[in-house]
């Protein structure tokens, strides 16, 4: 039975568990953290005290922490994913569910959720990516607070931010830290930069990285020097990274800056 676990202790608010075989789990029992499941083949009955569901595909469940359930299979039902989510965290960002369970029965927020799962089981996804398609998933289902600020105000806070990704978008930090650097939530940051310049933070800071490359590259520094050099995990996360900006891989770049005699 394949299966796979996402923890970090920088993000230490979430923990992701996907199995391929899907196993029925018949005994009632909680969970301390806010969970959320969904499957990609068949479907599950999700037994709560007084009630069952049915979870098919495109659907999610979101279950409240401390609500007694169980789960069995209709069929022969693979990929499921449960995202755990402490409540802590949540209340922290305003985020709130106050319902005991739900299944959520858009397409467009199942994309998201799988979307998200699939991000943070890649180990060639950085943390501050892995951290804004969190809460790109959080924005699409729950709500969130917003206070009113002046436009003039936050265009010069987005521009601050720019300033710092700039300054240290070799560095290794997730989002809460730089929320923290700029005294704002998590959320408000990614909006307002993301308002001022088009891109998520994540995607900025890749833009950075592959420019930059792009310079070792034309020093004629060995690709696999420059993967290291600029961030990336390796060559082939340079390769992909390269290619989708310029629409040409890096050495094909160099063979038509430094063409071979």
């Amino acid at each position: 039975m394949k299966s796979d676990i996402f923890k970090n202790p920088k993000l230490n608010f979430l923990e992701l568990r996907y199995v391929q075989d899907i196993p029925e789990c018949t005994k009632m029992h909680i969970h301390e953290e806010l969970t959320i499941t969904a499957i990609k083949k068949g479907s599950l009955n999700l037994i709560f005290n007084d009630t069952t569901f049915e979870l098919i595909t495109n659907e999610i469940a979101i279950i409240n922490s401390d609500i007694p359930h169980c789960a069995t299979t209709n069929e022969i039902s693979k990929d499921g994913y449960v995202l755990y989510l402490k409540k802590e965290y949540l209340k922290n960002i305003n985020l709130n569910f106050n319902s005991f369970y739900e299944i959520i029965k858009q397409k467009n927020i199942y994309k998201s959720f799988i979307k998200l799962c699939d991000c943070l089981l890649d180990k060639k996804v950085s943390l501050i990516e892995k951290e804004e398609i969190f809460y790109s998933f959080c924005l699409t289902f729950f709500s969130f607070e917003q206070k009113q600020t002046n436009e003039q105000t936050e265009s010069i806070l987005a521009t601050n931010i720019k300033k710092y990704l700039d300054e240290n978008y070799l560095e290794e930090f997730i989002l809460d830290d730089l929320a923290k650097s700029f005294d704002l939530s998590v959320v408000h940051l990614i909006r307002v930069f993301k308002k001022e310049f088009g891109l998520p933070i994540h995607s900025y800071i890749l833009n950075k990285k592959v420019h930059f490359a792009k310079e070792l590259l034309s020093s004629n520094m060995p690709i696999i020097e420059v993967a290291q050099n600029s961030g990336f995990f390796d060559q082939s996360h340079l390769n992909r990274s390269f290619k989708r900006i310029f629409q040409i891989t890096p050495k094909e770049y160099q063979n038509n800056i430094f063409p071979k005699c």
